[in-house]
């Protein structure tokens, strides 16, 4: 299963086949008799579903799947990190300065490649509980198809809110116009997410192995589940589900945080579901497309040659903690300002390359003042590879590699949901139900205590605890998609957007380093709408029965 994303199966479309082709099936192509004819065959289609997997909106400009590793994260539509000079982002054109809406909105493939999804998982729950498979085989495909419907449904409804809830194969040359659909209610579709989950998660698997790692198992339905009930506020379910993971004992931190996000150590104990990667394999539909290597690679340093594309913010460095439990605003005592690097969580040598950093056997300078630097701040921002904020993602690329020729990828799976983010959704859902308790305390703490850090403070209320979960999900998930929710269902990304979002630019005074905070970019945020995205106008037009988002 680990290549499944770079493996397209040449299956005949079941809506558009040409009637007037011969009646012969070639023979690496399969016709939809065959497709269905056995469970072997059938997997192929699974596999096909499979393979469009991914792990947050996509972007026109992003290149690959999944878009969270792409040229243009999710965590660039936030203040954990800023695009690079790269021209066409949309995080660049359209979100700083709030000018998309239903003619140019930011995600425009995801509305038509969600439900183009969801109607493949419509069609395998048709053909399979048709088919003449054995009860066990059926019980376990449409286990799979239900779990990747609610999968693609979050998709949208965690931009969109309501959506149409089809749960049928529609056709528009035998149905016409009855293939259009109202939005269902938010709560109503949050709702069908959590029955879907809860009926995969019996006839799913507990463990795979073999060449079924990478499909769902309990545990993903669970997790998928559990965190759409956090993202609605339905706390008590919320804390439920993700108890419930707690408790079964399949799960547990790995002990490297750093290693968790390596190739060699996919599909550990921390996963309950991850896309999965093969390594050098050409990421896209041509020889020349790119991958995470080039998209967030340091410019300059051999064997890590890239654009720089994906570049965290001092806004989000001074978040992480020093060894004695408190940020630098916090008062720590080990904070030096000469030596601002020293000290700090491990989690933060494990996620930011930032001036002085060693990598892949060279140093990164990110310093003004070095000649012939490709990796100084580009204060200016000029086009071309380089960064903007004095720092570059490390998590998620693999120092270890011998190589990273620029259109392979280093064969690291993209992990969608692990057991931190179980703890810290039972934290916070547990938190906002009935206030601090020692479960709250003891989840909280299994995941400062890997990262190097005290144990959190006890006598909190629940209103300082939920600051502090707040925090601890920011630096344990940064850059991995979650963050952009995060601030959108908590409403608070009117407050963080109304402040500058700074880099840090490190210039050489007298001998000594010098550390001055400089603005890179400000995003311009309406909240009476950009809580949630404007449905395309294209959708729109063509079904008459949709309602837009206020205010668009």
């Amino acid at each position: 299963m680990k290549n499944y994303l770079f493996i397209f199966f040449a299956l005949v479309l079941l809506a558009s086949c040409n009637k007037n082709s011969l009646d012969i099936t070639p023979s690496n192509e399969l016709s939809d008799a065959t497709v269905w004819n056995t469970p072997a065959t059938a997997t192929l289609f699974f596999n096909d579903i499979y393979n469009h997997l991914n792990a947050g909106p996509f972007g026109s400009n992003s290149y690959h799947l999944p878009s969270e590793i792409s040229n243009d994260p999710l965590e660039c539509y936030t203040d954990n990190a800023t695009y690079g000079p790269e021209p066409g982002n949309e995080s660049y054109l359209l979100f700083d300065t709030d000018s998309y809406g239903p003619a140019n909105d930011l995600f425009n493939p995801q509305w038509t490649n969600m439900y183009a999804d969801i109607r493949k998982c419509n069609l395998a729950i048709e053909k399979v509980t048709a088919s003449n498979f054995p009860d066990a085989t059926k019980k376990g495909m449409i286990a799979q198809a239900r779990f990747l419907r609610a999968y693609f449904y979050k998709q949208l409804i965690d931009l969109y809110g309501g959506v149409p809830l089809i749960t049928t194969v529609l056709d528009n040359t035998t149905q016409g116009d009855a293939i259009f659909y109202p939005r269902s209610s938010y709560a109503d579709c949050v709702t069908f997410i959590q029955t879907e989950c809860a009926a995969a998660a019996v006839d799913l698997p507990q463990k795979v192995t073999g060449t079924s790692v990478g499909y769902a198992t309990w545990g993903a339905a669970m997790a998928l589940k559990g965190e759409e009930e956090l993202y609605a506020g339905k706390w008590s379910d919320a804390a439920t589900t993700n108890q419930a993971i707690m408790t079964s004992g399949l799960y547990s931190l790995f002990p490297d945080y750093t290693g968790l996000f390596y190739a060699n150590n996919d599909d550990n104990q921390e996963v309950l579901f991850d896309i999965q990667f093969a390594a050098n394999i050409a990421a896209g539909p041509n020889a020349s497309t790119k991958n995470i290597q080039q998209y967030w690679g340091v410019p300059g340093v051999a064997k890590g040659q890239g654009w720089g594309g994906n570049d965290p913010t001092q806004n989000l460095v001074d978040q992480y903690e020093y060894l004695d439990g408190k940020t630098a605003a916090g008062g720590s005592a080990l904070y030096d300002p000469t030596h601002p690097y020293s000290h700090l969580d491990k989690r933060f040598y494990s996620s930011i390359i930032y001036d002085g950093s060693t990598w892949r056997g060279g140093i990164v300078y990110t310093r003004l003042g070095i000649a012939n630097n490709a990796n100084q701040i580009n204060v200016v921002n000029v086009q071309g590879n380089a960064g903007r904020t004095g720092y570059f993602v490390k998590k998620y690329m693999d120092s270890t590699l011998a190589s990273s020729a620029p259109t392979k990828l280093d064969g690291t799976n993209y992990i969608v949901w692990r057991y931190a983010e179980v703890l810290l959704n039972y934290a916070e859902a547990k938190n906002e139900l009935s206030g601090p308790d020692q479960t709250i305390y003891n989840a909280i703490n299994l995941v400062r205590t890997r990262a190097g850090l005290p144990n959190m403070p006890t006598g909190q209320t629940q209103v300082s605890m939920r600051a502090f979960v707040q925090h601890e999900r920011r630096i344990e998930l940064a850059f991995e998609g979650k963050y952009f929710y995060d601030i959108m269902r908590w409403k608070t990304a009117q407050a963080i957007f109304s402040q500058p979002i700074y880099g840090m630019e490190v210039t050489t005074s007298a001998g000594k380093l010098v550390y001055t905070k400089i603005q890179v970019r400000k995003i311009n945020f309406d909240a009476t709408k950009n809580y949630l995205q404007p449905i395309p106008q294209k959708v729109l037009d063509e079904n008459s029965k949709l309602t837009q988002n206020p205010n668009y």
